[in-house]
């Protein structure tokens, strides 16, 4: 059995690839411009050269590099659309609209209809107020969906900016009935029926929103603006507070909002088009594209959104996250740091700043992150934060105050709602050898949640180690396997319950199972030795123990394996 590990997942590349890179001796950067130092090659085998630079580039997700050799590569192919295309988001991708800009008008001379360099120029034009300049950009048919729906709402607010409503209603319509974006359209219809005045349109769209759940946080603070400018402060009231109820979000926009109606402030005023045009794209990125695996096309959108509202701080928080999710943890973490202590996204950006430390196993500037914003900006978010930090590095003594007191805070309903604070408390309190009170803690878990395969696996597995009531662990073992079948963790409880009970053969093939699942567990693979030795495989053993350190154990358990290394299972149990 292994804790949950709430440590986020280390990134990992290709041996081979690094070792590249390291007998190199140079950065990703400079391996990746390395083809371009070549004197005088042909034209060809120059074009060859920056393509594949420019791909290996973005193999190794190297935005400047990318646009840099893509660009030259375009250069040398002015004709190619489709390297002229690549070379444009490469650079947008890199935070250059400018270069992106540029390079557009060049592919727009080639080819009128090329819809990323519309696009760019339609979003270029709408910055500059040049309303009619945008019209002869937007293509919003397109054959090319991802572009076309830039375009559809570039020429949405376009329309609206320019006073146009009715024109603007017809070109939110384009989108009804296309799945994600009829709803998306439906928002931004409701939002110019409210800027043009039609407050009865507005409402009946906004009533028609409230059953949706998509986009459900904009559509949200949308509709509170709406009431709160429309005289319907009351109605903004109960919306925000009956979303925090529900979601229990204590933190962000609507929570600001909904502090500044509570005590009497105003809050925003309808914005003005191009901030409303930039969360029109923004919604896509997470929402539509990174969830069907485009991460691509979700970062064009948050970059679009940030060209045209640099102060769109959900785009900019969404954007690091992509780059986070891309392996590029540098320019996400620079993100994450230029948030203010006064932002709405303050508490997000600092708890995934904190988590890239994690990450980088600089544990100790994580906690620093975390105790900082817990002392600055304290919600049960990250009070629990702090505690799961604290768990993670084994300083049980100094989580366990924060998990009481997180529990101490809850109400039962509270509790029946989540249970994990309880559950992770259980867990502190068998670590600090406090069983009696972790059992209490597990067992409260299994009454709210009876099929909680976490708890029924942890309390199950403690049970046989300690070997009491074993009918009971085995049964709840047994359970949790079926609910989490592909569970390395709770296979690995079912193998050590028949290991405790001599059954060693039946324990093998369990841990065996488990090591498939979960291969870099040091608890499972040093559960995996001990039944070898037990099965007099010694030199299997010895390997899988040696195997087991270099999979970030626990201290007991680092110095138990080394133990066992040293002088076998035997003797090692019998050590003090």
């Amino acid at each position: 059995m292994t804790i949950s590990n709430t440590r986020p997942f280390l990134k990992t590349v290709s041996i081979s690839l690094l070792s590249l890179i390291s007998v190199l001796g140079m950065s990703h950067t400079a391996l990746a411009k390395k083809a371009m130092t070549y004197s005088d090659p042909p034209e060809d085998s120059q074009l060859l050269g920056d393509y594949l630079s420019g791909s290996y580039a973005n193999l190794l997700r190297d935005s400047e590099a990318r646009a840099e050799n893509f660009k030259q590569a375009f250069e040398a192919s002015p004709k190619d659309v489709r390297l002229g295309r690549r070379a444009v988001t490469a650079a947008l991708t890199n935070g250059d609209f400018d270069e992106a800009r540029d390079l557009s008008r060049q592919v727009y001379k080639v080819e009128k209809t090329e819809s990323m360099a519309q696009t760019i120029l339609a979003i270029e034009a709408f910055n500059k107020g040049r309303h009619s300049t945008v019209s002869r950009y937007v293509n919003s048919n397109s054959a090319d969906i991802t572009m076309a729906i830039i375009m559809s709402f570039t020429e949405v607010w376009n329309y609206a900016a320019n006073g146009k409503y009715d024109d603007a209603i017809k070109a939110a319509e384009k989108q009804d009935g296309r799945p994600f974006f009829g709803e998306l359209a439906k928002l931004q219809k409701a939002k110019i029926y409210a800027l043009s005045g039609n407050i009865d349109k507005a409402n009946a769209l906004y009533e028609e929103l409230k059953d949706s759940e998509q986009s459900s946080v904009e559509n949200v603070l949308s509709m509170a603006r709406f009431y709160a400018n429309s005289n319907q402060t009351e109605e903004a009231q109960k919306l925000l507070s009956n979303y925090i109820e529900t979601t229990g979000i204590e933190s962000g926009p609507i929570q600001v909002y909904a502090d500044a109606l509570a005590a009497g402030r105003s809050i925003e005023k309808p914005l003005p088009a191009e901030a409303q045009l930039s969360r029109a794209l923004t919604e896509p990125s997470y929402g539509f594209f990174l969830n069907n695996r485009a991460a691509d096309a979700a970062e064009v959108y948050l970059r679009l959104a940030l060209e045209i509202d640099p102060k769109n701080e959900k785009a900019k928080l969404w954007l690091a996250s992509l780059l986070d999710r891309t392996e590029r943890s540098d320019a996400a973490m620079d993100i994450y740091k230029s948030f203010a202590e006064k932002s709405s996204y303050v508490i997000s950006a600092r708890l995934s700043e904190a988590n890239i430390y994690f990450d980088r196993d600089e544990d100790d500037k994580a906690l620093k992150v975390l105790t900082n914003l817990n002392d600055r900006h304290e919600t049960f978010v990250t009070r629990e934060a702090l505690g799961r930090a604290r768990l993670i590095r084994e300083k049980y003594q100094e989580a366990l105050p924060i998990y009481t007191a997180i529990v101490d805070s809850m109400s039962e309903e509270d509790i029946t709602a989540n249970t994990q604070p309880l559950y992770f408390r259980g867990i502190i309190y068998e670590r600090i050898k406090e069983w009696d009170k972790a059992e209490k803690d597990f067992l409260r878990v299994l009454e709210i949640e009876p099929e909680n395969a976490d708890a029924l696996n942890y309390l199950g597995y403690t049970w046989v180690d300690r070997g009491e009531n074993l009918t009971r662990a085995f049964d709840m073992i047994r359970k949790a396997v079926e609910l989490e079948p592909q569970s390395g963790a709770i296979i690995d409880s079912l193998g050590w319950a028949h290991y405790k009970l001599g059954e060693y053969e039946d324990a093998k093939i369990q841990l065996e199972k488990a090591v498939t699942l979960s291969p870099s567990s040091a608890t499972i693979v040093d559960h995996l030795g001990d039944v070898y030795w037990k099965l007099g495989r010694y030199r299997e053993a010895g390997y899988q123990w040696e195997r087991a350190l270099i999979y970030d154990p626990t201290d007991e358990e680092r110095n138990m394996i080394k133990k066992k290394l040293k002088s076998g299972l035997s003797a090692a149990t019998l050590a003090p």
